[in-house]
């Protein structure tokens, strides 16, 4: 009987004050900020130490505060506290919405509330806590901001920019309209592959913009495309880089059309190839074997002669700063310069002196590196001199290779630069070699007396620092 009774005891209903004792327990505790508050007139019944500490607010002023108190007694376009807490005026599970309230001290927050039903001691209570999301709003409005902000930055770029992501298009700027012949907003969703062909048809660089995988770093890729609306061809120069758009990893693309570039580069290669196919114009008096391989598409390189009279040569060999087209216009410019300096003399340090006059006055800073040479072989006499290309090879007929150094500052460089002149005697059988920068890295002296079967050999399995050009000329 006592156990029964032991048993019975267990199972009886607590007693109000302890239930009093496990809510005060549990919600006095509780670091959540948690009101509770009446349905039937939206008043404060109680708030514990969170909320007050949170709100600024002792208890017994919060029981006299309706809920709406704290937001002013505001409602916006989804009605009130207890119209969001009890939609239809019935429980329905717990809800989550968003309000803005103000604390005691008069600052305004943003805060997110969750809500549910209670009953203690037989009153009904809507049970609720409350998180401050003020730096979270702040943070999605700094967000949202950036964001636009980052939409009229691209909207003026002059180029072509997508946002990319798993083979789909999630953002366009204006500029993708010229690119693709298309209004962009038919672009987004679509993938890049629905409006280009590749050309060629497989390429391990365009595979990055298909796939997110392993992309973290910017890349840059040339590609060329075929649109595939009207079969026109393009050359996209592609810059990558990996951003987060909309909470998502993606890739940000600027498509630059480099077509025109492309052809201009061409033109300008073809032109280089031209100039630098002409013999030697005493052909019955030196041999010439020569050596001319860009390191890129366009070389910096060049070098020109100038037949003076049928026993006379006037040469120069050199290298431009810059590369590309810009390479390509300095040499142009140089080789009319050269051609003027011709009135200053025939002595190379004469026509190197006024080369450096032009070079100051029209080049800015786009030294010029060069040895000037000039043969009469009705003397046999060689005169050379240097400005940045400070070295030569000459070979007597049966002897050894002998290195000539000759003083001078590039061209363009100073205003007041001397430049030495050398002059050597040569008869048939002899040879002097004339040779660019890129040669040095790649060559020793002794090799730069080389025949041309043997320094192309070598050049074809090297990987290229520099332009590479080798002038050899055998005295007949």
């Amino acid at each position: 009987m006592a156990t029964d009774k032991h048993c019975k005891n267990e199972l009886a209903a607590p007693s109000a004050d302890q239930c009093m004792d496990h809510y005060g327990c549990i919600y006095e505790n509780n670091h959540l900020i948690t009101l509770m508050v009446d349905p039937a007139d939206g008043s404060i019944v109680d708030a514990n130490r969170a909320a007050c500490s949170f709100y600024g607010y002792r208890l017994r002023e919060f029981r006299k505060l309706l809920i709406t108190d704290l937001n002013g007694g505001q409602e916006d376009d989804t009605g009130s506290f207890l119209d969001r807490a009890l939609p239809g005026g019935k429980y329905r599970g717990n809800q989550v919405f968003h309000e803005h309230h103000r604390l005691a001290s008069g600052q305004h927050i943003d805060v997110e509330i969750h809500t549910g039903a209670m009953r203690i001691l037989g009153r009904d209570c809507v049970y609720t806590v409350i998180h401050d999301i003020s730096e979270r709003m702040r943070s999605e409005k700094r967000l949202r901001e950036s964001e636009e902000r980052y939409r009229d930055l691209v909207e003026l770029c002059p180029e072509a920019i997508l946002v990319y992501s798993g083979g789909t298009i999630l953002f366009a700027n204006q500029r993708t309209e010229k690119l693709f012949g298309i209004v962009k907003e038919e672009l987004l969703g679509r993938s890049i592959d629905d409006f280009f062909i590749e050309k060629p048809l497989s390429s391990s660089e365009y595979n990055k913009l298909k796939a997110m995988s392993g992309i973290k770093d910017s890349f840059r890729i040339e590609q060329r495309f075929i649109r595939r609306h009207d079969r026109r061809v393009f050359d996209l120069d592609i810059s990558g880089v990996p951003i987060t758009y909309n909470e998502t990893a993606t890739l940000q693309l600027v498509c630059r059309d480099i077509t025109q570039k492309k052809k201009e580069t061409e033109r300008a290669v073809r032109l280089q190839e031209q100039r630098h196919a002409v013999g030697f114009p005493l052909e019955d008096k030196a041999v010439l074997d020569k050596l001319y391989i860009p390191a890129n598409t366009l070389s910096g390189d060049f070098f020109i002669f100038h037949r003076i009279s049928d026993y006379e040569v006037l040469g120069i060999i050199g290298d431009v700063a810059g590369k590309g087209i810009s390479a390509a216009l300095s040499i142009s410019a140089l080789r009319v310069m050269f051609m003027d300096s011709l009135h200053s003399g025939l002595a190379p340090v004469e026509i190197l002196q006024d080369l450096n006059r032009r070079a100051i006055e029209h080049m800015g800073e786009d030294y010029i590196a060069g040895c000037c040479f000039h043969f009469d072989f009705n003397r046999g006499m060689m005169k050379a001199a240097a400005a940045g290309i400070n070295e030569f090879m000459y070979k007597p007929g049966g002897g050894e290779g002998m290195r000539i150094t000759v003083k001078g500052t590039p061209l363009g460089m100073f205003a007041g630069s001397t430049f030495e002149q050398t002059a050597i005697p040569f008869q048939a059988g002899d040879r002097f070699c004339f040779y660019s920068d890129g040669m040095e890295l790649l060559f020793s002296s002794d090799e730069l007396c080389r025949e041309y079967e043997y320094l192309q050999g070598k050049i074809a399995g090297s990987v290229l620092q520099d332009d590479c050009t080798w002038l050899s000329l055998l005295i007949t």
